[in-house]
């Protein structure tokens, strides 16, 4: 049994965080959905050194900006993303490999879950740990909870829990409560947000923005 909508269309409604009735009723797409969130889970862990990172998430955006700005004449070509999905993963994997020469601090955009004063993977980050975002000269970082704006730092921004340098930009916030958080790294022109993150992710597009969100849950 194969069923072709969760790459063709399910993987869009995943990244919009919106509803997928399809998913609910189709075992495939259930199962796909799963593998997929597995390997999200699992890739920022690949190439730590010493545990103290979470390494390079922007291939992820772009295997998602590829995604959306497929033509409607192409859809037929979608089936094929699962396999072009697993061939990046590997691609990432290779990478870090080949990388391991470079010094994890120099490496934007990073992501670190900070538990009392000692930084750890970000593998079960726990309500009290801090997440600490590093980003690149003119990158802007949001971070959402169930959804809604709990922190907001524009590119270049030095005030409260953002701090900026020649070398970019350092958000850092609390996770004060248990709940799905979703880390945002803007790196290009963007919107002025809303507050929502469906919302907020399709002005970026509409204005030509990009953007990269990794998932963290919170327990």
């Amino acid at each position: 049994m194969s069923c072709e909508h969760y790459w063709r269309d399910g993987i869009l409604l995943v990244e919009r965080g919106e509803p997928d009735p399809h998913r609910d009723t189709c075992v495939v797409c259930r199962r796909e959905h799963k593998a997929r969130e597995e390997l999200v889970r699992a890739l920022p862990l690949v190439g730590g050194t010493g545990g103290t990172t979470a390494g390079d998430l922007s291939w992820e955006a772009r295997v998602w900006r590829r995604i959306a700005r497929l033509e409607a004449p192409r859809a037929r070509g979608w089936w094929r993303l699962g396999a072009a999905f697993a061939a990046a993963c590997a691609i990432v994997l290779t990478w870090w490999m080949l990388g391991r020469r470079v010094q994890p601090d120099e490496l934007r955009p990073r992501i670190e879950v900070v538990s009392g004063e000692v930084a750890m993977r970000s593998a079960s980050p726990r309500v009290g740990d801090r997440v600490r975002i590093a980003v690149n000269p003119g990158d802007e970082v949001r971070i959402y909870r169930a959804g809604q704006l709990v922190l907001r730092c524009p590119a270049r921004a030095t005030r409260g829990s953002c701090v900026s340098d020649t070398r970019g930009m350092v958000a850092e916030a609390l996770l004060a409560d248990a709940g799905d958080y979703r880390l945002v790294i803007i790196t290009s022109a963007t919107a002025e947000p809303v507050g929502n993150l469906a919302c907020d992710l399709g002005a970026i597009v509409s204005a030509g923005g990009e953007y990269q969100i990794t998932e963290l849950p919170v327990r």
